[in-house]
């Protein structure tokens, strides 16, 4: 009762595609917590890792980066950070693709 019923067969398909999609829902969620990305910055000296839900785990600083002072510091910090996020967030919107078929869902900019 699913396909040659016009707009009902349809609407039906699409009602199978969500109640599929909240079932992936929860398996998503614990796919990403236990995911781990990682990002760098001057050449390794910064490293910051984030779980898959983007939840900072780890952030490693080589005493060489330090030795480079405060600003510089911060600034490979924050590079590192903006890395291991767009992976992170990369890794989401691919996760999400496959548990949607790529169906758009209003409301989820990944």
């Amino acid at each position: 009762m699913t396909k040659g019923f016009g707009p009902m067969g349809q609407f039906q398909e699409a009602l199978k595609r969500v109640k599929k999609i909240q079932e992936g829902g929860a398996k998503l969620q614990d796919e990403l917590e236990a995911m781990v990305c990682e990002g760098s910055a001057g050449g390794g000296l910064v490293t910051v890792t984030l779980t898959g839900n983007q939840k900072p785990i780890k952030i490693a600083i080589d005493d060489k980066a330090i030795a480079e002072g405060k600003e510089m510091v911060e600034d490979l910090v924050l590079a590192a950070y903006k890395d291991a996020y767009e992976k992170s967030t990369e890794q989401m919107r691919d996760k999400v693709k496959d548990l949607t078929g790529g169906m758009s869902i209003p409301g989820m900019n990944i």
